[in-house]
């Protein structure tokens, strides 16, 4: 692996904002090819900085992990925490729709097999922490409290709605 790609990505992720329309249109692809090329060595150093990076960096990282990967799910669950309520956004975002859930205008949210990483699901479903977590933020707002709403009756806590 050569670092010129840890770079490229630091510089890309520095410069770009998930908000912007360059990122949400191209830019992210660029940093998930780039993302996907560094080694287990280039990523953990990059996972370490996370939390010394600007808001915009922390954001971009967020959008362009997959939990798939057991570093990257770590560290989107991570996001959950952040300082900041954009980063934590984007984070929630990610974690709904990797554990399968979907909105659109005629179903509202509702549960998709087909976009649902097994493994991360069984590991947020499971883990209270993280569940609590959740839940916290979607009260906080209403647009969220649909995907919560079948969120939790998908993993068995349907007492819990907000």
């Amino acid at each position: 692996m050569q670092q010129s790609d840890v770079v490229q990505l630091d510089t890309l992720l520095t410069q770009s904002n998930p908000d912007s329309m360059d990122w949400g249109e191209y830019a992210y692809e660029d940093g998930e090819k780039l993302l996907s090329r560094l080694n287990a060595e280039d990523r953990a150093v990059l996972f370490r900085s996370v939390k010394t990076k600007p808001a915009n960096w922390r954001g971009c990282l967020v959008s362009i992990l997959h939990p798939s990967k057991a570093d990257e799910r770590e560290v989107l669950m991570d996001a959950l925490s952040d300082v900041d309520g954009n980063v934590v956004g984007e984070a929630l975002d990610r974690i709904y729709f990797f554990c399968g859930f979907n909105r659109s205008a005629k179903k509202g949210v509702f549960e998709d097999a087909r976009i649902r990483v097994a493994l991360f699901w069984d590991r947020v479903r499971l883990d209270q922490g993280i569940v609590q977590r959740i839940e916290q933020l979607s009260q906080k707002n209403s647009y969220l409290a649909a995907y919560w709403n079948v969120f939790s009756e998908a993993a068995g806590a349907p007492e819990r709605r907000p």
